[in-house]
C-alpha cells in the first residue's frame, strides 16, 4: 500500500487493483491510500504531487494490536457504514479484523 497526494483531479482506483473501477478524486482531499500498482500508474501519468510513500498496515488480529475503543463494540455492518461515513477505504475487506485494520491504517495515514 502507498500514500499518494494528487497534483491534479484524477480517476483513482482506491479499491482492489484488478476490479477495474475508479472514482474521480481531487488534490484537495489530501493523502489517499492506494495499492502499489495504482500508485505507480498515477506516478507514471504525472498526476502526483511528490512521490508515493510506503505504508505498512498494522495487523489488528486477536492478540496482535489493539482495537480502537470506538470500534470495539461495532458489528461488521456498522463498521462498513462508519467507513463510508468517515471516508475509510476498505479495499475489499469483509472480515471484521480486516475492516478494523483499514480504519487503523487510515487513521495512521491521516495523523
Amino acid at each position: 500500500m502507498k500514500n499518494v497526494k494528487l497534483a491534479v483531479p484524477a480517476a483513482v482506483n482506491t479499491g482492489h487493483p484488478t476490479k477495474g473501477f475508479a472514482e474521480l478524486r481531487y488534490p484537495i482531499e489530501g493523502v489517499l491510500l492506494v495499492h502499489d500498482d495504482e500508485a505507480q500508474r498515477l506516478k507514471d501519468a504525472g498526476q502526483l504531487d511528490g512521490e508515493p510513500e510506503d505504508v505498512t498496515e498494522p495487523a489488528v488480529e486477536e492478540g496482535k494490536g489493539e482495537v480502537p475503543e470506538d470500534l470495539a463494540s461495532l458489528t461488521v455492518a456498522e463498521l462498513k457504514a462508519k467507513a463510508v461515513q468517515d471516508g475509510v477505504p476498505l479495499h475489499d475487506a469483509t472480515r471484521r479484523d480486516d475492516v478494523i485494520a483499514a480504519f487503523v491504517a487510515h487513521r495512521a495515514s491521516a495523523a
